[in-house]
């Protein structure tokens, strides 16, 4: 059987996949690390198949050679965006591990490729489970198949793109520091009360007591506040598809 593409069908195919391409990349669970290049590349081709006909029933008139970066920008923003969720969870836990003390042994870390501390991986892994368990990883392709009605192929640069990126990064900082406030300020009272001790008693040395005293009442209060902290997690996720789908994909 002979298929044949028209050549401007053709240039509309090669602007959907650029774009299905950027965010196939960048959006979680899709463009981590440890999923070879070849399979990205398969996946987004599938995505433009799949999509190029919604993409092509609103598809503009730019010329291809300013079309091409455009669409590509797109699709990295919009994984970005997307991806901002993971960055808020594992935010939380930093700012729990540095409360904890624990930014003092941090050590690179495979998973990260940065420098991490004992219960930063805890945390990704808990991002990445919600993710899976809120059905997000359907929700990303939902987003992108949104995207094309909302930024047509070849409609040229989407104005309201960037403050959209910029307003959801910093509202996602905000939310993730907003989860680890309460077991941060526990952990805040408890150092408190150690060095109330140590004034009271000199005799006592802080930095023997201290730091072993504050790991066990993280983690005991860590294994309280799980049930808040899926919950503040499946808010953040909520937060950042309803930002950058305006809405549109329900999760």
């Amino acid at each position: 059987m002979n298929v044949t593409i028209a050549g401007g069908q053709a240039t509309m195919l090669f602007l959907v996949m650029l774009r299905c391409t950027g965010l196939v990349f960048t959006a979680p669970i899709y463009g981590h690390h440890s999923i070879p290049t070849l399979v990205k590349f398969g996946l987004a081709a599938a995505l433009t198949v799949a999509l190029a006909k919604t993409a092509g029933a609103t598809a503009g008139s730019m010329p291809l050679v300013l079309a091409a970066p455009i669409e590509l920008v797109i699709g990295v923003s919009l994984g970005y965006i997307l991806s901002l969720g993971f960055q808020a969870v594992e935010l939380s836990g930093r700012v729990i591990s540095i409360q904890l003390g624990l930014s003092l042994a941090a050590v690179f870390s495979p998973t990260e490729e940065e420098a991490s501390t004992a219960i930063d991986p805890f945390f990704s892994v808990l991002a990445g489970l919600l993710f899976l368990a809120m059905s997000l990883h359907l929700a990303v392709i939902q987003a992108l198949a949104h995207s094309f009605a909302v930024y047509p192929v070849g409609g040229g640069w989407p104005a309201d793109l960037a403050m959209t990126g910029a307003q959801t990064v910093a509202l996602s900082i905000e939310l993730g520091v907003r989860v680890a406030l309460p077991i941060a300020l526990v952990l805040l009272l408890v150092e408190l009360s150690v060095a109330l001790l140590a004034r009271a008693i000199p005799q006592i040395n802080v930095f023997i007591l201290g730091l072993p005293l504050k790991m066990l009442v993280g983690i005991a209060v860590l294994a309280m506040a799980m049930p808040s902290l899926v919950a503040g997690g499946a808010s953040i996720f909520r937060f950042v598809f309803q930002a950058a789908t305006g809405g549109a994909v329900s999760t």
